[in-house]
């Protein structure tokens, strides 16, 4: 019998990105994301913060983000 391991690398995630949802500070630790998005003025600090690969996805303002990291560029959905 054989064991198949699989790691995934996370993408470096961690900066500052000007989105069209306002400006997103993240910080990273392995897989784990934190951080702060604000926009109009308010600052909402980021929760259930993830990377996997180049797939990001975080929560804030009660709103759940999910995105790609492309090369030193963050596209959100």
């Amino acid at each position: 019998w054989c064991t198949a391991l699989l790691w995934i690398v996370p993408a470096q995630a961690a900066g500052s990105y000007d989105l069209p949802q306002g400006k997103l500070v993240l910080k990273q630790e392995f897989q784990k994301l934190s951080g702060t998005l604000e926009t109009g003025g308010k600052t909402t600090p980021i929760t259930d913060g993830k990377v996997s690969g180049t797939e990001i996805s975080f929560n804030a303002g009660g709103r759940a983000y999910r995105g790609r990291i492309n090369g030193k560029q963050l596209e959100l959905r």
